[in-house]
Parts: structure tokens; sequence; C-alpha cells
């Protein structure tokens, strides 16, 4: 082997051992970081504890899925034989090498080579192993259950990993907010983030899915590998596919040379794949198939290509709805719903608007050289509106404020709600119809919150959102209904399926003020 293929093995590998991880990440990415350099046909480590029984058990991702290739005989007993001597074993076209720590074996570094080659460096091997040894050894040192590092060292145990705190690093300075509802959800992002898990992000329109795709990256073990995103509304089957998968050279009009995928520039990475529910029944097939197996041909070639990629997919449909209607595949429905994460509306997170809108607000300052405040009573309008569009309209919003703003600080009549001139309200207000009845302007009239099948029926908006979303007080929907019904009692009881007598004690209980209209 040339030495400089020697120093790039033990470049890639050492980088991989180094990161700050939990243990069998990290030597699952050391060793797939050996598989990518060296012509293997298999190959792992296998770290023992204390008792003598398998702690860790990594397989290098060769070609198919490692959790249906259990060990050989030959092969265990390979292992065993290192683990009891300590020193090398040589079988047809493979090599057993001892991982120690304090000068014991602990475990082994195994490979099946795909044929005799300058590949099979057994110093370099050799080297690779102690420098596993080293990495575990490091892991020991950093113990958690309050024995000493000497004691577990002559026990001869592996002990547990401490978790790794969150450091400045690990800051997800891009999502702004510390109510309770979003807390909630930084949680579990960093809990997901820690694994390889598929995750579903869930949410209506606006609610920052690729923010939250970003952060489980961000947070990962695949953090200095791409993170790549695709919309997958809108795009023909045909595009869709040449994005995802490639293409090659003549595969259709106008491809005029070869272009490789999302999947292929993910490798190692993530990838997003946002709007998912809108994926035609067609293409969910062979979607599937590479978030199985982890392989696909390019648009118009044959070759197979082998990828390693975590898939985070985004949706603000039912998607529960469409499989029961037989529009999503149930299959791919479960592959891609491991772990779903439901992000609430802004309008149940509880003292992030005002400061969303500071953050928005200090981002138009910077862009455009002013210097805007808002004034409390400009804050305390924000903060009463629902905002059926949620981060993205307050977003806009405050730039239109901003955009129109007479001084430097915005006050409440700065608003263009305030004015009768707030174009987005046209999305939830009422109006009569040529028959004298109250109709509602929605988004989407086809999908209600009445099919009885969870929250995302549908994404309900403007007073349809505000008034049935999930979490809201009993003085929140009464506010809602007299504010549909024109501050008319009778009509609120209606909506309520109250009576007026019972209405107007309410409003009297929650201090709450008729407006005259």
């Amino acid at each position: 082997m040339k030495p400089e293929t020697r120093l790039s093995v033990l470049y890639a590998v050492s980088k991989e051992l180094i990161s700050s991880f939990p243990l069998d990440n990290v030597l699952k990415a050391a060793m797939n970081a050996l598989a990518e350099h060296l012509l293997l046909s298999d190959g792992g480590i296998v770290i023992h504890g204390a008792g003598g029984e398998p702690w860790i058990n990594v397989r290098a991702l060769i070609g198919h899925d490692v959790r249906s290739r259990p060990l050989t005989i030959e092969q265990a007993d390979a292992i065993d034989r290192v683990l009891a001597g300590g020193e090398k074993h040589f079988g047809k076209n493979s090599i057993f090498l001892p991982v120690k720590a304090n000068r014991k074996a602990i475990g082994a570094l195994w490979i099946d080579f795909a044929q005799q080659s300058e590949a099979q460096d057994e110093s370099l091997l050799t080297k690779i192993a102690v420098l596993i040894g080293l990495t575990c050894q490091r892991y020991r040192e950093l113990c958690s259950d309050g024995g000493s590092v000497t004691e577990e060292q002559q026990a001869g145990q592996i002990p547990k990993i401490k978790p790794r705190p969150h450091t400045q690093h690990d800051k997800i300075d891009w999502i702004v907010g510390d109510s309770p509802a979003i807390k909630k959800v930084l949680e579990t992002t960093k809990i997901a983030a820690a694994t390889n898990s598929a995750v579903l992000l869930r949410g209506e329109t606006g609610t920052g899915k690729e923010c939250f795709a970003r952060a489980i990256h961000a947070l990962s073990i695949r953090k200095s590998k791409p993170f790549i995103k695709l919309n997958c509304a809108a795009l023909s089957e045909t595009v869709l596919e040449s994005e995802l998968f490639g293409h090659e050279k003549g595969a259709f009009t106008g491809a005029l040379l070869q272009r490789a995928g999302r999947f292929e520039l993910a490798n190692g990475g993530t990838l997003l794949l946002d709007e998912i529910g809108d994926v035609s029944p067609q293409f969910q097939a062979k979607l599937l198939r590479v978030l199985q197996e982890g392989e696909f041909e390019r648009l118009g070639g044959t070759k197979t290509l082998k990828v390693d990629v975590r898939v985070i997919c985004a949706t603000n449909k039912n998607l529960e709805v469409a499989v029961l209607r037989g529009e999503f595949r149930a299959d791919l429905y479960y592959r891609i719903n491991v772990v779903p994460i439901i992000l609430p509306p802004l309008r149940l997170r509880d003292g992030d608007i005002s400061l969303l809108a500071q953050v928005f607000l200090e981002q138009f300052n910077k862009a455009n050289d002013r210097n805007f405040e808002f004034a409390p009573s400009a804050l305390d309008i924000l903060s009463k509106c629902a905002f059926p569009g949620n981060v993205r309209e307050l977003d806009n919003c405050v730039q239109k404020t901003a955009t129109l703003a007479s001084s430097n600080t915005i006050g409440s009549s700065d608003f263009a709600c305030q004015q009768n001139q707030c174009f987005s309200a046209l999305l939830w207000k009422t109006d009569v119809d040529g028959i004298g009845n109250k109709t509602m302007h929605t988004l989407n009239p086809r999908d209600t919150m009445s099919s009885g099948l969870g929250p995302y029926a549908g994404t309900p908006s403007g007073a349809t959102a505000t008034m049935e979303a999930p979490g809201l007080t009993e003085r929140d929907r009464l506010i809602n209904a007299m504010v549909k019904a024109g501050w008319v009692q009778a009509k609120a009881a209606r909506i309520l399926g109250k009576t007026p007598r019972q209405v107007g004690y309410a409003l009297r209980r929650f201090g709450i003020d008729v407006v005259k209209e």
C-alpha cells in the first residue's frame, strides 16, 4: 500500500475516533471509514464487558443491512481466541486483531477482505486496533457510576459513558422560544439527534420544520457531513426521481451530463424530504426501496449505488388519513414515522411571539441599516394575534410594519390589523353569503377537524384553527366564539352549544368586556 494511501486511511479512522459521541457510534463511524478505503467483504469491532459478554458489536455497512448478518461460527470462534490469548489470528482472506486497554484484550477488530490485495496491510490494521483500544480506554475514564477509574480498570470493565453535556457548540441558536411547548419539542429533538432513527416532523405550515431538521443534523454524529434538503411538493415524478436519485447522460431530453442526486450528495449526512405527503403513490415505492435497502439506480442507469443517509421527513398533512384513503403507502408511513415530532403552532407557544418579533425586528434593522424598536403596546397587540400562518406570518407582519412605520418606535397603531388593512385576516374572517348565512374563509375547506382522526386532518387556519386548536382554555374559546359571532352573545351561544344566559355568565366570570361593533 502506498504511503499516501496509508496516511489517508489513518486520518479518516482517527478523525472518527476522536469525536465526542457515544462509543458505539464512534466505533461504527470508524469501521465505516475503514470500509470506504479498503476492499472489504465484511468487518467489525467487538468490545466485551467485565463478564465476558459482548458489550459493543458494530459491523461495517457494506451493501446490505447489518442487522441481517449474524457472526458465523468461524468468526465468533476466532474472536474468542483473540480475546483469550491477546494475539492476532488469521483466516482465509481475513485477519482478527486484539483491541487492548491497559495491555489487556477487551475486544477485537476483524476484517474479511474481498480478495487478496495490497489492502491487507497488517501493520496498518495493527495501528488502527491500537487507536481503537486507546479510544475505549479514554471512554473508560469518563465513567459515570461513581467508582474510581483505577478500580474499574483493574476489573477489566467497560463502564457506561457519561452523557455528553450540551456545550456552546450544541446551542440551537436559530430556534427562538422559551415556552413549555417549544422546550418539550427541543428536548425530544436532542434525544432523537443522538441516534440514526428516521424522524417525521409534523405541524402546520410555518412552524419551522426545516429549522428543527437542521437542529437534529447539527446535534448528531453526522454534523460534519452534508445537510441536504428537497421540497417534494409540486414536482412531477420524473423530476423528483432525477432530483433524488440523479440521472445519467442522455436519460431524458436535456440530460446533457451525468448528475448526482440528493441521496448521493447527502451520503454520510442527513437528507430532509419536505412535504413528503405530496409524493405520488407511484414514486413512494421507489422511495421505500432506498430507505429500506440504502441502494438505488440513477435515472437511466443500471449501476446500483449504495448510500448511508439519515432521512428526516416533514409534512403538514394527516398521513393517517392518507393511508386510510389509499393515497399513502402504509409500509412507507411506518418507515418514516419512527420518531414523530409534532411542532406546536405559534398560538400555543405562550410568550414566544414577543421573543420572535424582537428577533425578526433585529434582523430587519441589520439588513436595512435601521434602528426600530417595539413599544410595549405593539408587543401586546402581536401577542394577542392567532397567527394562523405561524412563524412565517409573524416574520412577514414584522417586516411589513417596520417598512411602513413612521418613526423608530413601532406602536400599536402601526400594525395593518389596527387600520383594517390586514389582508391575511381574509383567510379566517367571517362573511355573509348570498342567503344571509355566516361563511368561513379557510385555507383548505375540504379538510376539517371533524374527521376524528387527529389534529392533522388538514391545517385549520384563522378562526377555525384558533377555536378548535387543542390546548386552548375555556376563556380563549369563548373569546374566539364571540369574535366569530361579531360579539353577538346569542350567535356565540349557538357556536359553543350553550344558551345565551350561559355565555353572558361566562363573560362576566372571565371579566371579558363585550366589544361594540
